[in-house]
């Protein structure tokens, strides 16, 4: 296991076992943001790990290109990380610097890979997801009982102004909720390390809390999407967990 200097701006949160959540350890505070997978791919690039192929990054030994780590094919309208000259760098979009903005176009593979980089860390399970964004159990959204634009991003309201999709928001941009965490409704879907169902042999992975271009009624706690582990799609990003030991 490959164990680099975790990335910039990491923040975790303790959640305790004690409260209602049942589960003992910490999330990110925070969706995985543009600036922390560019420093991945900057990183891992430079250990030999990884390899772009037709706009695609992938793991250097996948020489059938089955297992798509992040898409950068889409870099001008959705991704917002670009590759020139053997080098991964953050877009500067209408103005705005996109460094903390949540990744997208990251695949369940890509973002697995990025937890097992940086050592312990990993995806969440469904369960730990919802228990952490249901905090007291009265929780119908992860910014609590309602939902409205002073909560969260959501339903396309697009609050910076960007001339084009996707209308992200920086991590952190809305209060924080629950354990303090921030973002779990809208901004982006996140996966977790769960299959749906039964459907493991179909490859299904779970994926919580909507996202910015999306109407409240997905963005629920309880509300499961689902997508392919090596689908890499504009609206999909992800944070992570560190269990106790």
């Amino acid at each position: 296991m490959h164990r680099a200097k975790a990335p910039d701006g990491m923040v975790w949160v303790y959640i305790d076992a004690n409260l209602s959540s049942g589960y003992d350890g910490y999330m990110s505070k925070y969706e995985t943001t543009n600036g922390q997978y560019c420093q991945y791919l900057n990183s891992a690039l430079a250990d030999g790990l990884i390899t772009v192929y037709n706009d695609v990054v992938y793991a250097a030994d996948d020489t059938s290109h089955s297992e798509s780590y992040f898409g950068i094919y889409a870099a001008g309208l959705y991704s917002q990380i670009t590759y020139s000259g053997g080098v991964f760098s953050v877009r500067t979009r209408d103005g705005y610097d996109m460094s903390d903005h949540p990744v997208v176009e990251v695949s369940w593979y890509g973002a697995t890979v990025f937890a097992d980089y940086y050592g312990s860390y990993k995806l969440p399970t469904e369960w730990q997801w919802q228990a952490v964004a249901d905090y007291d159990g009265s929780y119908t959204y992860g910014c609590g009982t309602t939902i409205d634009h002073s909560k969260a991003n959501y339903g396309s309201y697009n609050p910076l102004g960007l001339i084009d999709e996707l209308y992200t928001t920086p991590v952190g941009y809305y209060p924080s909720y629950g354990y303090g965490l921030n973002d779990m409704a809208g901004n982006v879907w996140e996966w977790t390390d769960s299959c749906f169902y039964n459907q493991c042999e179909q490859d299904y992975r779970v994926l919580r809390g909507g996202y910015c271009g999306i109407v409240a009624t997905y963005c629920t706690v309880t509300y499961r999407g689902h997508n392919s582990p090596s689908s890499c799609y504009r609206h999909i990003g992800f944070r992570l967990v560190l269990d106790l030991e």
